[in-house]
């Protein structure tokens, strides 16, 4: 029997349509779980990355994609992880590693989208286009693109978005400098912020920067693989170490549930590793021998003064 609705009925069908409705396309496979699991996809294929005794390694999570793709994110609303193909797509990507595909309207055709993440509202994938540096929104029910502003001078390998009392601002490390960058997401025109009391991987590609329920963030330096975690970016000097070393790779990008605890561990004050912040080896070691030098030279003086006495 067909039943006519009610023009209240129908009102309340189209707020359950709009909030409920699969975007961009509806994946086959079930949804991630939040927790402080790291993902990291490298060319093609998705992998869980999880570290022991400073040692990065992978496991990998389905098959590898026919494209490569980055300018992912994990989203906090749906659980799952959304990220752009080579062949400019939107890829919604399952916890089996099963993809969904679907075409975006109204970006460049020469587009080549290396950092993203995902709004905390679930609604966008903020996308960095490296070709001209302009920042794209890409709606995840349109699955339709919207310049939002560009990043100029920036040059950023990923970018997470935190949100942080209502705040919401992505953080990304500059690749020619290591400088800790960051911006509104949400803004048009976009201002770029840069921290110079961060450095870290001068000249080498940032691919991956996760953030945690904390509003810490993680981040792969591509040509290394070193992993630095930084402890309260918001602040004028934040407390940075690293915390773990892996394989190198390039072409990765790195997501994970914002809302979840880090997988790494996050430094404080008294264990900060000065290396991570751009003290050498060699500088250490000549502090260390002149802190040497200056205890025996004390001692001695010391002596004389006693025997003189």
């Amino acid at each position: 029997m067909n039943r006519v609705l009610s023009p209240r009925s129908l009102a309340a069908l189209a707020v359950f349509t709009a909030v409920f409705a699969p975007s961009p396309a509806h994946a086959v496979g079930d949804p991630f779980t939040c927790t402080a699991v790291t993902y990291q996809v490298v060319g093609a294929q998705l992998k869980i990355g999880a570290v022991s005794n400073g040692a990065l390694t992978y496991t990998n999570v389905g098959a590898a994609h026919a494209q490569n793709y980055n300018a992912g994110g994990y989203n906090t609303v749906d659980d799952y992880i959304y990220a752009i193909s080579s062949l400019r797509e939107v890829l919604q990507i399952s916890s089996d590693g099963t993809v969904v595909a679907t075409g975006i309207a109204g970006i460049p055709s020469d587009a080549s989208f290396v950092a993203g993440d995902v709004t905390p509202d679930g609604l966008s994938l903020i996308a960095f286009n490296a070709t001209d540096k302009s920042v794209w929104s890409i709606d995840l029910l349109t699955v339709a693109g919207t310049q939002i502003g560009n990043l100029g001078s920036a040059d950023v390998g990923d970018f997470a978005i935190v949100n942080d009392g209502g705040t919401t601002t992505a953080y990304g490390f500059d690749t020619a400098t290591g400088n800790l960058q960051f911006f509104d997401p949400t803004a048009n025109p976009i201002i770029v912020d840069n921290n110079t009391s961060v450095e870290i991987g001068a000249g080498i590609a940032k691919g991956a920067v996760w953030a945690d329920s904390s509003g810490n963030l993680t981040v792969y330096v591509n040509g290394t693989g070193d992993v630095y975690s930084v402890k309260n970016p918001s602040a004028a000097s934040p407390v940075v170490k690293k915390v773990a070393t892996g394989p190198s790779g390039f072409q990765n990008d790195g997501m994970k549930c914002a809302l979840a605890a880090s997988a790494f561990p996050t430094p404080d004050e008294s264990t900060e590793d000065l290396a991570a912040t751009g003290a050498s080896p060699i500088a250490l070691s000549l502090i260390a021998f002149t802190s040497l030098a200056l205890f025996a030279v004390g001692k001695t003086i010391r002596r004389t003064r006693r025997l003189e006495s």
